[in-house]
């Protein structure tokens, strides 16, 4: 093979080489082409009307932590669950009152897959108001659940994007059923930013976007105390809903008033309903 022969072998090999070096990355970026973005925006509640207790002190605690369950994606959401429904209870639940004291417990913040193309979120959470003997006198309790379709766009279920979005939508969800039920049954132990009892009950909020104008809804006073008491006590009267549901109280949820959720009954491993459940216990698949 003559000196030009060789020259010219040596420069292709040369050539191919830095070919395949430019390729590579191209090949890399079509293969990240639908990885998660590298940051998220953080899921924040202060442009939500507070919703203000007639206590001297509130707390918030998380018994959601350690949790597992059965194909359980939580820990890969960018946002947690659990974290989200904390900063919307330090944000929205302030203590005004002299007395007393509020605990929010969260119970459960869990993501779970569901087939392919969904995934099941659930959120469990208690509101308990105690007197200076630290004895309990008032509680609600709130439970939502809902399998959410995933968009394919930004990858499995797993994916960060789409269990960014879950979480959101499942946020939305927990915010309507804890209206409900605050209104429903500690409707007299709200108080305005002053720390007098309010009149007209309080106000219901969705959860749009930050920065944009949502008017909260006045709502109808829930109750009134019979026994002509100065201490707030929880009523159960079945009082106007008009604010949180506009068309009525949907069948959904009466049926759901007769449901009494026990996290401590609650099995490991399997999907309950909650009381603003959009899955009913027949559509829960038999391998969860």
């Amino acid at each position: 093979m003559s000196s030009n022969q060789k020259n010219t072998t040596s420069l292709k090999l040369k050539l191919c080489a830095s070919a395949l070096l430019l390729v590579t990355p191209i090949i890399g970026l079509t293969a990240c082409s639908h990885d998660d973005p590298k940051t998220f925006a953080p899921l924040t509640y202060d442009y939500l009307t507070p919703i203000f207790l007639n206590v001297s002190q509130m707390d918030v605690q998380n018994l959601s932590q350690n949790q597992q369950y059965n194909r359980d994606v939580t820990n890969l959401s960018p946002i947690l669950p659990a974290t989200a429904l904390q900063n919307m209870a330090n944000t929205r639940f302030q203590a005004r009152g002299s007395s007393g004291k509020g605990i929010f417990t969260i119970n459960r913040a869990s993501l779970q897959e569901q087939g392919h193309n969904g995934i099941y979120g659930q959120m469990d959470a208690t509101l308990s108001i105690y007197n200076n003997n630290n004895q309990k006198v008032a509680s609600v309790q709130a439970s939502v659940n809902h399998t959410y379709d995933i968009d394919s766009s930004k990858g499995a279920a797993s994916s960060k994007g789409n269990l960014y979005d879950a979480t959101q939508k499942l946020m939305q969800d927990m915010n309507v059923e804890l209206e409900f039920q605050i209104r429903k049954h500690l409707g007299n132990w709200i108080v305005d930013a002053t720390g007098t009892p309010v009149s007209g009950g309080i106000q219901t909020q969705d959860l749009g976007k930050p920065g944009a104008v949502t008017a909260p809804t006045k709502a109808t006073p829930n109750s009134t105390n019979k026994n002509n008491s100065t201490t707030p006590s929880s009523s159960n009267d079945d009082e106007d809903l008009s604010a949180v549901f506009p068309g009525g109280k949907p069948d959904s949820v009466k049926a759901s008033e007769k449901l009494q959720y026990s996290p401590e009954k609650a099995k490991v491993n399997q999907l309950p309903t909650g009381s603003l459940g959009t899955l009913p216990a027949s559509a829960v698949p038999d391998k969860y």
